[in-house]
Parts: structure tokens; C-alpha cells; sequence
């Protein structure tokens, strides 16, 4: 119920902006009050937003307090991650203290976590339970305050005057108009030009408090990301400065000389927004949904500060009868602005909250939760004072209106002060709020993993049987669990003891031998148990050796991928658009971190490279017709097919020249040699596919000549090729649905059928165990072969029937991605654990055919018809905790959000309603009394 009524009021109450930017840890590795294996040199952290490197660091002490990394601190996965390298770690205990300066607004932020290496365990005394920054950044929002006052008072003061006086009728006081308008114009003056110096103020101390907060010059401040923010903020108020300065020598302020004032006033709010929570989260909607908070925030209390301290005094210079008929019927013009702007803020501040923290739990623990029923109280009494003015008011001065009682001036310009008051308050919580931290920045909780899936097998060594447990087999801590027996299951009766050692080859990460405990049961089994600890992802080996004083020792080896599941993976598509209108088509890994692709460019065929260094796209003229499928020699010659000029050429990387080669007349002459795909051997011989002649062709680099292997049966169309570890040719035959291979050693060819047939077979691909993955490109699934059984299994159905799969390849994590070029989404399999996901491609009519990987195994594939390359950043997330269930209904954001989203649009626009009728009934009650 507390949840209830909390979001109840906050969606139903006026709102500002009111949450941070500034960046939190997602991840790090290795993770906080874990054990990494000995020789670790590596130490990242990943955050939640862009960092500036040279005002962020990563340090890692030993445990008497020593600096022991390398002093390297950089960029590791874009800028939003940062890494350090150490020598290799010993045994020991480690603290990591990070600092980094956001690239969004400016805040500095210190954190510290501490881990173990090798066996050493972490006691309470060593876990760091909360990050070493603020909650609330007091010195920064206390250096905002002042600007978000002054900004709101010039912007409202702008709004008001043109939207609100500036369309009232003045018949009223037509007599008194040239009086009233020169006191107008100095009380307008005035409010504006405290906004103004409160605005240059707050400026300037932003700019002293960031100076000292990274104890920098003012110079290297400014040079930062922020700096430029402010700098520009600067300007901006100083041309403000200069239009206030020739508005004050006018003696009237009318529409025309206001509108210079309203835009940059706009402008200059929108620097509020470039330093705030939805520049930060990198979502337009969230950007544009904060500038209109700001908006309706100048709107409200910057209406109420105008009204109260700039019209109601300038009415103190007419007459009685006229200062109070003009102070009540300017009450439901106000009060149209404001209802305006609940209905905005109903709308927009619910949707915004949602994209940047849903979970209520989050919210109503935090100290942001705290601060937002603040400012929820804070808005609660506004619009009580709201409900003053329209029903009692004005409701009174309606009943007066004829008579000498009437009061309204008096009364509304003090509830209005009170008002005001409210709205400066107000706008200091949203100054704490926007220099705060986010629920899910603030509440990271360290509370342990139950174990939800994990890893079991049965191993048997010469003489023994061993049943390994591991649990929750992730990166990290795990339960280890091992009995030893006979084949019978019995207990060995002269083993009592077992070593357990881990390491990573890999990673030349040397054997760890881990702590075992022996348990003995009440029936007389034993049990061996450990905790087992993987630094991060990857294959790991565990060595289980069981000691016997009678026999010789038993012992197996088990090569373990370890890795998350794809729910607890982030993806990221990041999208390289090439520098000029092309087809690019197929992808290729040099392995010397540059990705050629082949471009069937119809107008300009080419052939583009693209370095990962410095993700710039280089070209070279194919001068041929179309190149298509790309393979690498053992020279480092990259090689292509060009299917309409039927021939086949290569790059040399080295000195860019391109060779072209015809391919021989073949049989039968009465169709057109079309060559699809190639591949190289482990020699460095080429075989092309000849899809309408029913053969393979090898070309013989050092002799120059081919060699055609015909397939046995007619329209069998050869399409993909592939070669597997032992150097055998593998191929698809498209129309046949069969996959084969050429024996390069004996020219042995060998073909392989299912039943059914493989629906349009047209690209294949070998995992780490020799597996045979082919894609069937009309049957919308990935099948797979096992070439020691000779069986096929179906082993992957995507979830678009029409997705049309191709091209396939593995990342770090085992995980088979497949390229849909019909729909714009890659379709990711883990076989580990039999769980596919869709990855969406954000580029619309994408068409992605081919993938490829680099020498970090990260996914790239190119967007034909979207002209890009793309790679996937993947951000390997904490899994959720398990907890038990909590006996009361757990309430969604979006359940509460949406009706009372309709309920408020529905109410705010009766408000709306009952305001213009008010309105239209004032002035028609005034001009009777004035008629009268």
C-alpha cells in the first residue's frame, strides 16, 4: 500500500527534473569481494555513461596499502569503460579505487572495491559494502541552485508576460495604461535581471566548485566535456545579459523586444538538460521529455515568482476598485498555465521516469525516493494553495464583486509569497535530486547468488567413477561438489583425500589448487567440497585428482566453458556507416585487426578495408564487375569471387595490388561458368563452388592450373564452402539439401543427406568440437552434423519463420550468431544451454547476409541495403538475485503508471475546462460591472 500511494501522488502531483546523470558502476572484474586466480594482470570497470579519461583512473593497491598497477589507465570497451593492467597478481588481498569525471555532467565520482586472489578469503573486514561516493553531490547542486532559480524566473517571467498579460484585456484600466506600463516595465525588469545575476552567479561558482573538485586550472576545466557545456551556458547568459541591458533602456516592454529574451531563455535551459539524466541515458525521448520538464517548470513557479513579485505590484498603483478586479480576474488565466501543466507533466513525467528507474522497490529505498516524497509534499501544499486561490478566492471575490468589500489583492499577493517560497524550495530539491545518484546507482547490492542452474557430469578415470557438482557455474564463486567411487557407485576404500586444480590455459593462467573439505555422511559416503572460483568467462580446466594409498592415484581432466547466460548478456549494436554509397556484402577478418569487405557495387565494384585501430574505411577499385565471397590464403592474400565476370582475383594487402584470374572452360559449354563461394586450404590452394556446372574447383597457386571435382548428381547446386580442422573441404548442395566435403590429401568426396533433405543449405560452419553448423536458408533453422556419427540434428528453429538465415559465426561466450537478412535482428543460440534470443539490428531494411569475428571474438556483420558494418558490444551483466518471495503483491510501475496516467489527462482536462469557463465568466462580470 505505501508503494501505492507513493507512486499515486508522484504521477498525480506536479514534477521537475529530478534525476542524476552522473555515472555508476555496472561491472567490474574481477567482480567485488570475489577471488580471481593467481596471475591475473587485468583489472576493468564498466560504467553507466561516457567517463573522460584524462580526469579518471583505476588504481589497485596491495594489502600494505602499495600501488601496485602499471599506471595505465585507458579506454577499454568505448568510453564508458575503463582497464588497467597490472604485473601478475600473487596471493593476496586487493583494493581498487577508481575515480572518474562523467562525460555528461561533470561530476567526479570515486568508488573502491576490494577481491582476493588465489585461495586467500575475504573476511567482513575487507568487503567495501557501498561505493565511496556521495549520494547526493551537496557542492555541485548547491553551485546549480542558484541557476536553476534565476533561469526559471527569466523564462517564466517571459512565458507570463507574453501568453498570460500580454493577452488580457486592459479595458479595465485603459485610463491608467501608460502609467501602469512604464511600473510594468521596471517591476519586469527587475524580476528578469535577478534571474539573470543569479544565473551568472550560479555560473560562476559551477566553474570554481569543478575546478576544485578536480583540482585542475580553470583552463583544463573548461577543456572538458562539461566545460564546453558551460562555456556555452556562459554565452548564452551573457548575450542575455546584453538583451536585458537594451530592454531596460525601452520604456515599454512589448511582444517584438521580449522575443530575443524567450529564445535564448529556451536555449539556456536546454544547457540544464545537456548536463542532466536524460543526455546521460543516450535516449532522445529521455532528452526531449527533460527539456520539457524544465519547460513546465518555468511555466509554474516561474509564472507564480512573475505574478507575485512583478504584476501584483504593478497593479498596487491603481485604484482599489481596479487593483482588486484585476488581481481576481488574473487568477483562472493563471491557473489555465498550470493546469496545462499538470497535463503535460502527467504525461511526460511518469514516461520518463519509466526509462530511467521502473523498479518501485529501487525508488522507495533509496535516498532519490526520500527527496522525491519531498518534493512531493513540497508540490502537495502548492497545489493546495492552488485550490485556495480558484475556491475560496475566488469563489469570495465573485460574491463581492459590486460591493466595496471586495479584497483580493491583498490576500492572493501573500498566499502568492508563500507560494513562492515553496517554488524556490522546491526547486532546491530538484537541484539535490539532479546532482544525486539513481536508485539503481545508490542500492548495488552485494547479496549472494542462490544457485538457480549449474553444472553436473559423470567422468570416469581407469579405475573410478567421479560425480562432479558445480554450482551456480558462472564467473565468480561456485560451490564445488565431488564424490569418488567405483564403477558401481561404491567409495573407494583407500582414497580419502582429493586435489582439485584449476586453470586457464588460455589465459597462461596456471594450475590453482584449490581448498577441499571432506564430509562424511551418517550412511558413510563421502563427499569432497570447495568453493571454486572463475575469474571471468572462458574454458577453464579442473583437474580432479583423487589421492589412494594402495592403487595408483585416479584423476580427470574436464575443459569447462564457463560463461552467462544470454539473459544476463547487454548487446549493443554499434554501426559504422561507409563514407560513400555502396552494396557491401561479405565480411572478412585478417587477423591483423582490419575486416576487408567485398563491394558488388553494380556502379563501382570494390573491395573496402576497415581498421579496428582507428574504425576508418579504406577502398580499392575491384576493376572488375562484382566481387562477392571473400576468403584469406596462407600468404595473407585476401581473395574473392566475381560471379558475373567469372572470375576469381586477390588484394595483396601489402602493396594493394589486385590480380584477377578467368576460370577455365568447363563442361557442359552451353551454361555459364557462375562461381559463388571460396575458400582456401591449408596450403594455400583455392576452391571455388560452380553452382551451374555441378562442380568444385581447385586452383593450384604455385602450378597455376585447376582441378574440377564433379559432383555425382545433376542440379545439385554447390553453394557454400567451408574448411574444418583437418583441412577436409566442406561444401552445401543447395537444391539437393545435402553437405559434403573434398579430402584435399586423397581427393576423396563424400557427400552426406538427411532425411528430410536440409531446406536450401547455404552456409555452413565449424565449431571448436568439429560440429558441422549449416543454415538453412527457406527452412528458417540451423541444423547441425556430427562428422564422427554421421548424424544430423536440428538443432536451432529461429523465431521468424521468413527470417531467411545465413551467414553464421561464434563469440567469446561459445554463442552461434546468425545473420536474417529478411528481418532486421540477429538471431543468437547458446548450445550450452539450448536458449535463443533476437538481437535487433537498429538500422531499418538492414539485410544482413554474412558475419565474421575478430581476434577478440566480437561479431561483426554488414548492413547491405543499410550501408554499414556493425560490431556487437556485449556487457556481461551480474545474474539477478534470487530471493524468496515477499508476502504482498509485488506492484509494476507500469500497472500503476498507465490509469493513473489516463485518470490525471481525464481530470486535468476538466480543470482545463472549469478554467476558461471561469475565465470568460470574470471578464463578462467585469465588463457588466463597467457597463453598469
Amino acid at each position: 500500500m505505501r508503494k501505492l500511494l507513493l507512486l499515486s501522488v508522484f504521477l498525480l502531483s506536479i514534477s521537475i527534473p529530478y534525476a542524476s546523470a552522473h555515472p555508476y558502476v555496472l561491472e567490474t572484474s574481477p567482480n567485488s569481494a570475489t577471488n580471481a586466480p593467481v596471475g591475473a594482470t587485468e583489472i576493468y570497470v564498466i560504467y553507466t555513461e561516457a567517463v573522460e579519461l584524462d580526469f579518471s583512473s583505476i588504481k589497485v593497491f596491495d594489502s600494505n596499502g602499495d600501488q601496485i598497477d602499471n599506471k595505465d589507465t585507458r579506454y577499454y570497451e568505448g568510453e564508458e569503460s575503463l582497464l588497467v593492467s597490472t604485473p601478475p597478481l600473487e596471493e593476496g588481498v586487493y583494493t581498487v579505487a577508481h575515480k572518474v569525471l562523467s562525460k555528461v555532467d561533470g561530476h567526479l565520482v570515486p568508488y573502491a572495491f576490494v577481491f582476493a586472489v588465489g585461495d586467500i578469503k575475504l573476511s567482513a573486514e575487507h568487503t567495501i559494502d557501498h561505493p565511496t561516493s556521495d549520494t547526493v553531490f551537496l557542492p555541485e547542486a548547491g553551485a546549480r541552485f542558484p541557476g536553476l532559480v534565476g533561469q526559471t524566473m527569466v523564462l517564466g517571467a517571459v512565458i507570463a508576460s507574453l501568453l498570460i498579460w500580454g493577452t488580457q484585456n486592459k479595458q479595465l484600466i485603459r485610463t491608467d495604461l501608460e502609467k501602469l506600463n512604464s511600473v510594468y516595465h521596471g517591476k519586469f525588469m527587475s524580476v528578469t535581471g535577478i534571474g539573470l545575476m543569479l544565473v551568472v552567479a550560479s555560473n560562476i561558482i559551477m566553474l570554481a566548485v569543478q575546478t576544485l573538485r578536480l583540482e585542475s586550472s580553470v583552463l583544463d576545466t573548461i577543456q572538458t566535456t562539461f566545460g564546453t557545456t558551460w562555456l556555452f551556458r556562459m554565452s548564452v547568459t551573457i548575450i542575455l545579459l546584453g538583451i536585458w541591458f537594451w530592454m531596460d533602456r525601452k520604456k515599454q516592454i512589448t511582444r517584438v523586444n521580449q522575443i530575443p529574451m524567450l529564445i535564448l531563455s529556451l536555449v539556456l535551459i536546454g544547457t540544464t538538460t545537456m548536463i542532466g539524466h536524460g543526455a546521460a541515458s543516450e535516449q532522445m525521448s529521455a532528452v526531449v521529455l527533460d527539456y520539457v520538464h524544465n519547460l513546465v517548470a518555468a511555466i509554474w513557479i516561474g509564472g507564480i515568482l512573475f505574478f507575485v513579485f512583478a504584476l501584483l505590484p504593478t497593479f498596487s498603483k491603481l485604484d482599489a476598485a481596479k487593483r482588486e478586479k484585476m488581481s481576481l480576474v488574473m487568477i483562472p488565466r493563471f491557473s489555465i498555465a498550470f493546469v496545462i501543466a499538470v497535463g503535460v507533466v502527467i504525461i511526460t513525467g511518469p514516461t520518463l521516469m519509466w526509462l530511467l528507474e521502473s523498479n518501485v522497490d529501487l525508488i522507495v529505498e533509496s535516498t532519490y525516493g526520500k527527496l522525491i516524497m519531498a518534493k512531493i509534499a513540497i508540490a502537495a501544499v502548492m497545489v493546495g494553495l492552488g485550490g485556495f486561490f480558484q475556491f475560496i478566492l475566488q469563489k469570495s471575490g465573485e460574491k463581492a464583486i459590486n460591493s466595496k468589500s471586495l479584497s483580493i489583492h491583498r490576500r492572493l499577493r501573500g498566499s502568492l509569497k508563500v507560494d513562492a517560497a515553496l517554488g524556490v524550495l522546491l526547486l532546491g530539491v530538484v537541484a539535490l535530486l539532479a546532482n544525486g545518484t539513481l536508485p539503481a546507482g545508490e542500492i548495488q547490492k552485494a547479496d549472494t547468488q542462490e544457485a538457480v542452474y549449474g553444472f553436473r557430469t559423470t567422468e570416469f578415470s581407469e579405475n573410478a567413477r567421479f560425480d562432479i557438482a558445480i554450482e551456480p557455474f558462472t564467473s565468480g564463486n561456485n560451490s564445488l561438489s565431488v564424490t569418488v567411487g567405483d564403477f558401481d557407485g561404491n567409495p573407494i576404500y583407500d582414497s580419502d583425500e582429493l586435489k582439485v586444480k584449476v586453470s586457464n590455459p588460455q589465459k597462461n593462467i596456471t594450475p590453482i589448487e584449490i581448498p577441499i573439505e571432506k564430509i562424511t555422511g551418517e550412511d558413510g559416503t563421502v563427499e569432497f567440497t570447495g568453493e571454486l572460483t572463475f575469474g571471468f568467462s572462458g574454458t577453464w580446466q579442473v583437474e580432479t585428482e583423487a589421492h589412494r594409498t594402495e592403487n595408483a592415484n585416479e584423476a580427470v581432466l574436464l575443459d569447462l566453458l564457463v560463461k552467462p547466460r544470454l539473459a544476463d548478456i547487454k548487446f549493443e549494436v554499434i554501426e559504422y556507416e561507409f563514407p560513400e554509397p555502396s552494396a557491401p556484402l561479405y565480411p572478412l577478418y585478417d587477423g591483423k585487426n582490419s575486416i576487408w569487405i567485398s563491394d558488388p557495387n553494380i556502379d563501382d565494384p570494390r573491395l573496402w578495408k576497415f581498421d579496428l585501430d582507428s574504425n576508418e574505411f579504406e577502398s580499392f577499385s575491384s576493376e572488375g564487375v562484382t566481387p562477392m565471397w571473400l576468403t584469406q590464403d596462407n600468404e595473407g592474400k585476401i581473395w574473392f569471387t566475381d560471379t558475373p565476370a567469372k572470375q576469381i582475383g586477390f588484394i595483396e594487402p601489402v602493396t594493394n595490388e589486385i590480380t584477377r584470374l578467368s576460370l577455365p572452360e568447363l563442361q557442359p559449354l552451353i551454361s555459364e561458368n557462375i562461381p559463388t563461394s571460396i575458400q582456401s586450404d591449408l596450403e594455400g590452394n583455392i576452391w571455388v563452388t560452380i553452382i551451374t556446372k555441378d562442380l568444385i574447383l581447385k586452383y593450384d597457386q604455385k602450378q597455376n592450373t585447376f582441378e574440377e571435382f564433379r559432383l555425382p548428381e545433376k542440379e545439385s547446386l554447390p553453394f557454400a564452402l567451408g574448411i574444418d580442422s583437418e583441412g577436409k573441404i566442406w561444401f552445401t548442395e543447395s537444391n539437393k539439401g545435402r553437405i559434403g566435403y573434398v579430402n584435399p590429401e586423397n581427393n576423396e568426396l563424400r557427400e552426406f543427406e538427411p532425411d528430410p533433405p536440409l531446406q536450401s543449405p547455404e552456409a555452413l560452419l565449424f565449431d571448436d568440437d568439429g560440429t558441422v553448423w549449416v543454415s538453412e536458408h527457406t527452412g528458417s533453422g540451423i541444423t547441425k552434423f556430427d562428422p564422427v556419427l554421421e548424424t544430423f540434428d536440428r538443432a536451432v528453429s529461429v523465431s521468424d519463420k521468413d527470417a531467411s538465415p545465413f551467414g553464421m559465426t561464434f563469440d567469446r561466450y561459445g554463442n552461434l550468431w546468425i545473420a536474417q537478412h529478411t528481418v532486421d535482428s540477429m538471431a543468437v543460440y547458446d548450445p550450452d544451454n539450448d536458449a535463443i534470443i533476437e538481437v535487433p539490428v537498429p538500422t531499418a531494411e538492414s539485410f544482413v547476409q554474412f558475419t565474421t569475428r575478430d581476434a577478440k571474438e566480437n561479431v561483426w556483420f554488414v548492413e547491405q541495403r543499410g550501408n554499414k558494418l556493425a560490431t556487437v558490444k556485449k556487457t556481461e551483466l551480474p545474474p539477478a538475485p534470487v530471493t524468496a518471495p515477499e508476502q504482498q503483491i509485488d506492484i509494476q510501475y507500469t500497472e500503476i503508471a498507465s490509469p493513473l496516467i489516463a485518470m490525471g489527462i481525464v481530470a486535468t482536462s476538466l480543470f482545463y475546462v472549469k478554467n476558461i469557463r471561469d475565465k470568460r465568466r470574470l471578464n463578462k462580470l467585469i465588463l457588466d460591472c463597467q457597463s453598469y
